[in-house]
């Protein structure tokens, strides 16, 4: 009788513990994204309104993995648009941890007063520095267009936009070449698998996404991030990749004050350092104009992935917040290691 009465207690503080997380999100410092996530996986419960929904293998499998949470009488209410705050808290949910950096005032005030005593405000001043930054209010519904743009960001995909610049082969009947910047967004994230259309050839940019729909999103985001990312990289190899592209960054940028390419060039020649000819060209060719304005490189405690491709080779990429000027960005940097200990810093196709 007393063990099931402390096995209905410890139940009963996880499921208060879960309710209190599901109200605050993650603003509170105290509790992070991982520690949502084991709470929430640990007091797992099926939803009241769940059965025979199209979703439901989708949203059981989210809610096992502490991805989602439901509310106070049980139901999840599939059906119910999903608004640009609460996509965020999954997105956050399904990334990786980070540290991240305090915004400065031009962010603080551009993209953090709209969250400004929010409930989701911690996530928003976490994401900022990855550049994973909603363009509506924390209230305002998420439509397919912006939940694209968000994924993108979240996989450090951004970037996959610009092969579609200029583009004239069309996708979708209701998304013309001419949209730009919708093409930039839509068909990156249509390739990487995370978004679909409608079997009527469709995309609809502007449909408002429901909670079920955000919910095999991120599903499809969570499946992405293991299938770009392969191989199992230790933190000891994190820490050397980390390490060496940021030593060499800050001493070539901040400590020699180089601005110049060939100086560039001569330097590291000079000084034998771990950086091949192709990798400075890739990253900082930047420096061959005369007048340039360049987009920052990261602090490196952003949004990091990390992944084994080759013999001896490995994959990092950076998802920053890079100023006013850059916005959100991601950047990739490759190395080869012969023990996994001493990296080289080469260029994508060395």
């Amino acid at each position: 009788m007393q063990m099931k009465l402390r096995q209905l207690g410890r139940r009963f503080i996880i499921k208060t513990l879960v309710l209190s997380i599901a109200l605050a999100g993650t603003a509170f410092g105290s509790v992070s994204a991982a520690e949502a996530r084991m709470i929430a996986a640990a007091s797992a419960v099926s939803f009241t309104d769940m059965n025979g929904h199209w979703a439901s293998r989708e949203i059981v499998e989210a809610n096992k993995r502490g991805l989602i949470r439901g509310f106070p009488d049980g139901s999840f209410r599939p059906e119910q648009t999903i608004s640009q705050e609460e996509f965020l808290v999954m997105i956050e949910r399904v990334i990786p941890p980070f540290k991240g950096h305090e915004p400065d005032s031009f962010a603080r005030e551009t993209y953090l007063s709209k969250a400004e005593g929010r409930w989701s405000y911690g996530t928003y001043a976490h994401l900022l520095s990855a550049g994973i930054i909603p363009s509506g209010k924390p209230t305002e519904p998420l439509d397919r267009l912006e939940g694209a743009r968000l994924m993108l960001a979240a996989l450090g995909h951004q970037s996959e936009g610009e092969k579609y610049r200029g583009t004239k082969s069309r996708f979708f009947s209701d998304l013309p070449v001419e949209e730009e910047y919708q093409v930039m967004t839509v068909y990156p994230a249509y390739k990487l698998g995370i978004i679909t259309g409608y079997p009527d050839g469709t995309f609809r940019a502007h449909e408002k996404i429901s909670r079920a729909q955000a919910v095999v999103l991120i599903s499809r985001l969570s499946q992405q991030i293991g299938d770009l990312f392969p191989g199992q990289v230790s933190e000891e190899e994190k820490q050397g990749m980390r390490k060496t592209v940021a030593s060499f960054i800050e001493d070539v940028m901040d400590k020699q004050r180089i601005r110049r390419y060939d100086e560039l060039v001569s330097y590291v020649q000079k000084n034998n350092l771990p950086a091949s000819t192709q990798f400075l060209r890739e990253h900082f060719s930047f420096m061959n104009y005369e007048v340039y304005d360049y987009v920052r490189f990261p602090q490196f405690n952003e949004l990091t992935y990390y992944a084994k491709i080759g013999n001896g080779k490995y994959r990092m990429t950076v998802q920053y917040y890079s100023g006013e000027l850059g916005g959100s960005v991601d950047r990739t940097f490759y190395f080869s290691s012969t023990d996994g200990k001493t990296f080289q810093l080469i260029g994508k196709d060395e």
